[in-house]
Order: C-alpha cells, then structure tokens, then sequence
C-alpha cells in the first residue's frame, strides 16, 4: 500500500487494515482512501499510483453527483454510499470520516452486501483518523 501526504493520515500505518478488507472480502480487487476532492490517501498494493490517482477521481466524481442528486431529489443531507455496476466489475464508495471516502474496486459477481458491510465495519476502525480539509486557495494578497 501506498500513502501521500493528502493529510495526516501519512502518519499512521493503514496498510494492514486495507489489505485485510481486500483478502477477507471474496471478490475484492482494489481498497483505496480518497479525499473529497479526489487525491488519493492510501491504497492496496496492486493498484499502484496511476490507477490509484484515476480511481481517486472517479470516486471523487461519483460522489459529487451523489450529492447534487441528494441535494436535488432527496433530503439534501447529503450522499451515502454510491455503487456503481460496469461489465468487469462494481465500484462501491463510502464516507470515511470528515472530507474522506473509502472506495473499493470489486469482481462484477462479489456479493455487494457482504462488501458493504465489511466496508462500513473498516471505516468505523478507521473514520475517526481519517480527517481531510478541503484543499485552501492561495490568498492573492500573500502574493509579491
């Protein structure tokens, strides 16, 4: 697994929580922590960075929509967890903690509640760590 320095979560040790959900979860091919606005927090070894960073904006995307669609069609408090159904395959996307999502990459035949489940009992291990502002804008004063 690999960490950036997206916020503090680069000093603690998420690598064996990640994994672990990817090998007692049947059908799991990809764990990985994003940021609200799609940077990458940590992620399971096979992923790697380009595929990482690509599934970070996705998710990041989905979510989004989410959002507008709860804020549209919904109660407007927001979105909860998002699926997403493609040949090959499901993308499953949770909140994990303030300004954080935990998305998963799973085989098109997984068993969608047990992925679910397994993801939500991780993020209440680890939501509480995973804290990520938005990202600040350059004040254009501080600038000479």
């Amino acid at each position: 697994m690999s960490t950036t320095d997206a916020s503090h979560t680069t000093d603690r040790d998420f690598d064996w929580l990640l994994e672990n959900l990817k090998e007692k979860t049947p059908g799991v091919r990809h764990v990985l922590v994003l940021t609200r606005d799609g940077l990458k927090m940590c992620f399971t070894a096979g992923l790697g960075r380009d595929g990482a960073d690509q599934l970070s904006a996705l998710a990041a995307g989905i979510q989004s929509l989410s959002l507008s669609a709860s804020a549209e069609f919904g109660d407007g408090i927001g979105a909860g967890q998002a699926m997403v159904e493609f040949a090959g395959g499901l993308l499953l996307i949770v909140p994990a903690g303030d300004g954080a999502h935990l998305a998963v990459v799973a085989e098109e035949d997984g068993e969608v509640g047990l992925i679910a489940h397994n993801m939500n009992e991780l993020v209440e291990q680890i939501g509480v760590y995973l804290t990520a502002a938005p990202r600040q804008t350059e004040n254009s004063d501080d600038r000479g």
